[in-house]
C-alpha cells in the first residue's frame, strides 16, 4: 500500500482528490438543472452543506436518488449543518440506514470541513462505530473532529486505513480503538491533541495499541501531536 497520500490527506482534499479520485460534489436537493454528472465509481462524491444553508437530510435522499449509489467508492461528508452545536449522529444514522445502497463503498471520511466551516475542536461527533458494522467492507475509515466522539471496542475484518483528526482525542477512544479487533488494518493515525480540547490520553490509555496484540497486519502508526509526544516516544 502506498502510505503516501494518507500522510497527506488535507493538502489532497484541498487538492480535490480523495482515495485517488477526484472530488466531485453530490447533487443536492436545491440544484437547479440537471448538472453532467460522471460515472457513479469514477468519482469520490462529497455532500454537505454551503454555510449551514439547506437541510443535509433532504441533500443525502436526493444524492441516493440521482447517483448511483450501488457503483460509488469513496464518499466525503462535509458540513452537516451547524457542526458546532449538533453532532453527527444523524448523518450517521442516514448511511447506516442506506448502507444497503452502497455496496462498493470501501472508503469514508467523516467531518471533512474547513476550520473556515469549523474549527477542528468545536465539530461535534459522535458514536462512529455503527459505521463499521454497516459496512462490513470497508477499508478506510477517517474522522475529524473529537469533542463527544465515541469509539467502543469493536471488530472489522477489512479496515486497513483508521485516521482521526482532532484537536483532543478522548482517552476513551484511544482505548476503544486498542480494545478493537481490526485485523486488516495497516495504517492507524490519532491526533491526540490537547488535554484542553478533550486530548486526556496517557501512555497507558495507549497500552493496547502499542502492543500490537490485536493489530497484527499493522504498519504505519502515527500517534501524533500530543501534548505527551516525549513519554509516548519512550
Amino acid at each position: 500500500m502506498d502510505y503516501a497520500e494518507f500522510n497527506a490527506t488535507v493538502n489532497a482534499l484541498r487538492d480535490g482528490v480523495y482515495a485517488g479520485l477526484p472530488i466531485v460534489w453530490a447533487p443536492g436537493s436545491d440544484d437547479g438543472d440537471a448538472q453532467r454528472l460522471p460515472a457513479p465509481e469514477a468519482a469520490a462524491w462529497r455532500i454537505g452543506l454551503d454555510e449551514d444553508e439547506g437541510d443535509i437530510e433532504l441533500d443525502f435522499r436526493h444524492f441516493v436518488a440521482t447517483v448511483d449509489t450501488t457503483k460509488v467508492s469513496a464518499l466525503i461528508v462535509g458540513n452537516w449543518g451547524e457542526p458546532y452545536e449538533d453532532d453527527s449522529s444523524r448523518i450517521v444514522g442516514l448511511l447506516t440506514e442506506h448502507a444497503g445502497r452502497f455496496p462498493a463503498l470501501r472508503s469514508l471520511f467523516l467531518g471533512a470541513m474547513s476550520y473556515e466551516e469549523c474549527e477542528i475542536s468545536w465539530i461535534q461527533q459522535s458514536d462512529v462505530t455503527p459505521l463499521l458494522t454497516a459496512f462490513p467492507l470497508l477499508e478506510r475509515l477517517e474522522v475529524r473532529g473529537g469533542e463527544g466522539l465515541l469509539f467502543p471496542p469493536v471488530r472489522h475484518g477489512n479496515l486497513r486505513v483508521l485516521r482521526f483528526e482532532t484537536g483532543g482525542l478522548p482517552a476513551s477512544v484511544v482505548r476503544g480503538v486498542g480494545d478493537s479487533d481490526l485485523p486488516a488494518l495497516e495504517y492507524l493515525e490519532l491526533w491526540l491533541g490537547v488535554r484542553n480540547y478533550g486530548g486526556d490520553a496517557t501512555v497507558a490509555d495507549l497500552g493496547a495499541i502499542l502492543s500490537g496484540e490485536r493489530l497484527p497486519a499493522l504498519r504505519h502508526l502515527g500517534l501524533q501531536d500530543s501534548e505527551i509526544q516525549d513519554e509516548i516516544a519512550a
